[in-house]
């Protein structure tokens, strides 16, 4: 364990954008984006919104081409993290994500989640558990993807009175904090907070670029964020020692870097799909092994096409047990009904 020279490298960036509705988050989004890449995407949770602005004929965006995939409810952190992986599949430069504020408050969202766990009973308390660690599993996943991530978040929304150019008390809407658990802004590269005059101010700010400016975003601002990236250090692949031909696992551990072998992949399905007839939903299961995979081997995993072999026999293994547990479970119960049923034909 030594310490080194601390250097600035090339990770991609991962923008948000926040604002009240009719700040402008989608098209300054877009106008970003533009500057930092050729092949876009958009993840569109706004009725579509995004589309809005395909093919313009006039205006900054003029000539923008971009791919949308539109998300309908329920908002499920499932659904955001297969539309990122997608993106990821087809090589996009640039993938907005418009918004993430209805994976937390929209419908079908972690806070409806976290309600009907309350209504079904349980301590309030602890029921938060499993919403929290499922945050903080789509939380890795925006934060790791290996694209250039723009999110927008929609902000609470409040009305000030302020002096008008005629002297006169007006209302005026403003935008207080993002519609998302408290913090989630603080987890991204730069942060642009949107006003209703289009103007934004860096909230926080990484590249320390924007600090105590206010302007509007544009192509230039998406530019000048790439001119930035470009002057840190390449990230270097290192090449792992293991036989020749064999597929690596980023991110695991000496000695984990082979690939799950496919006849691994199979058992895991198999075991899942067993667990499901045992009344196990598969969104329950995915959360069980990525809990397993946090305890036991201490990172996260957005699909099991990313296990090594060693973490497949892990995932084999916990299934397995898990499976075990609740057959002899509902064979316990089910003596236990039996010798009832016996004592009340004696009786």
């Amino acid at each position: 364990m030594t310490f080194q020279k601390a250097e600035r490298k090339q990770h991609k960036p991962k923008l948000a954008l926040t604002g009240p509705s009719g700040a402008g988050k989608t098209f300054s989004a877009l106008l970003i984006a533009s500057g930092m890449g050729k092949k876009i995407a958009v993840i569109d949770t706004e009725n579509g919104s995004a589309s809005l602005y395909a093919d313009m004929d006039r205006g900054p965006l003029k000539g923008l081409a971009f791919d949308v995939l539109e998300l309908d409810p329920p908002y499920t952190i499932d659904k955001y993290v297969r539309a990122i992986e997608a993106a990821q599949a087809e090589k996009y430069d640039v993938l907005v994500v418009d918004s993430i504020s209805h994976a937390w408050a929209g419908e079908g969202g972690l806070l409806s989640k976290k309600e009907a766990l309350d209504q079904r009973g349980g301590n309030s308390y602890t029921n938060w558990a499993g919403i929290t660690k499922e945050h903080e599993q789509f939380k890795a996943r925006i934060l790791n993807a290996d694209v250039i991530l723009i999110c927008t978040m929609r902000s609470k929304q409040d009305y000030v009175l302020e002096i008008n150019e005629k002297g006169k008390s007006a209302p005026k809407k403003v935008g207080m904090a993002p519609i998302q658990r408290d913090g989630m802004e603080y987890e991204f590269t730069t942060v642009f907070d949107l006003a209703m005059d289009h103007n934004a101010v860096a909230s926080k700010d990484r590249t320390a670029m924007f600090d105590g400016q206010v302007f509007k975003p544009s192509k230039k601002t998406g530019e000048q964020i790439m001119s930035w990236l470009r002057g840190g250090k390449p990230i270097e692949s290192k090449p792992a020692q293991i036989p020749f031909g064999e597929p690596t696992v980023a991110g695991t551990p000496e000695g984990e870097c082979v690939m799950a072998r496919p006849e691994q992949l199979e058992q895991i399905k198999a075991r899942s799909e067993d667990l499901g007839r045992l009344g196990i939903s598969e969104h329950t299961v995915w959360i069980g092994i990525c809990s397993e995979m946090q305890k036991r081997h201490g990172r996260d995993v957005a699909g099991t096409d990313e296990l090594s072999n060693v973490e497949a026999e892990t995932v084999i293994d916990y299934l397995g047990r898990w499976a075990d547990h609740l057959r002899n479970g509902k064979a316990k119960a089910a003596a236990k009904h039996t010798a009832a049923d016996h004592a009340g034909m004696e009786a």
